[in-house]
């Protein structure tokens, strides 16, 4: 099976639990496989098991992804609330902000920006807000726009807090 052939989103607040009933013993694992199986109890979180083991969130999710799919943990909490998330009116504020930077071809490139990332509109986190304004910032080719469409969206960003 290749990396690319499970998706599944794991987000920092998860709890998983090794599942009673079938053994890491059952499949072959690999080390990472077995690191996380380690530090799994039901407590710890994915951003706990992330830093304990070093793993990259990209990392982190084709390997918990592997691991579900194996059967071997399941999800027991999901600790994220719904506040968490980014409502509709974040992406008319982005729109708009783009829009005055680069002009009418905005709303497209925040699409494809989102398809590409696989970003879903509904399930964007506030700490992911950043990240996703320096994507877009990518597109602008001048200096100047850059840091004005940064800059506004860091004045938006406060506003959220």
């Amino acid at each position: 099976m290749s990396e690319n052939s499970f998706k599944v989103s794991i987000n920092n607040n998860q709890v998983y639990v090794l599942n009673r009933d079938k053994s890491p013993t059952e499949v072959k694992l690999t080390s990472v496989e077995w690191a996380i199986i380690t530090q799994i109890d039901g407590q710890k979180t994915v951003a706990d098991i992330i830093q304990v083991l070093s793993l990259s969130k990209i990392e982190a999710n084709v390997l918990f992804g592997k691991l579900i799919e194996k059967a071997l943990i399941g999800l027991v909490a999901d600790n994220i609330s719904e506040e968490q998330y980014v409502g509709e009116s974040f992406f008319e504020v982005l729109k708009k902000e783009f829009i005055d930077i680069i002009g009418p071809v905005a709303p497209f490139i925040i699409s494809d920006v989102l398809v590409e990332h696989e970003i879903r509109k509904d399930k964007l986190k506030k700490e992911a807000i950043p990240e996703l304004i320096e994507i877009l910032s990518e597109e602008i080719n001048d200096e100047m726009k850059k840091v004005k469409f940064q800059q506004n969206m860091l004045n938006h960003l406060k506003e959220l807090s």
